[in-house]
């Protein structure tokens, strides 16, 4: 094991992003991000329309996020 996966071990790192679900199917919820790429994530109690905080590297709901625009900006 590296120093980084030792480190995201002991701190649970998470690389947090948010999205808008557009739809339920039947193992989750298709959503676009604030830069319109769709994701397909994993949760429960959710419908069209919300807005959530999902886990970028397993795709996991993580929580609702409050209803407000969003602006996506890469950095290079």
């Amino acid at each position: 094991m590296n120093l980084l996966q030792q480190f995201d071990s002991i701190f649970k790192r998470q690389t947090r992003a948010v999205a808008k679900i557009t739809a339920a199917d039947g193992t989750g919820y298709i959503a676009q991000t604030a830069a319109g790429n769709p994701v397909r994530l994993r949760g429960a109690g959710y419908k069209a329309g919300d807005s959530v905080f999902y886990e970028r590297g397993t795709g996991e709901i993580l929580e609702a996020a409050p209803q407000l625009d969003c602006v996506e900006l890469e950095v290079e």
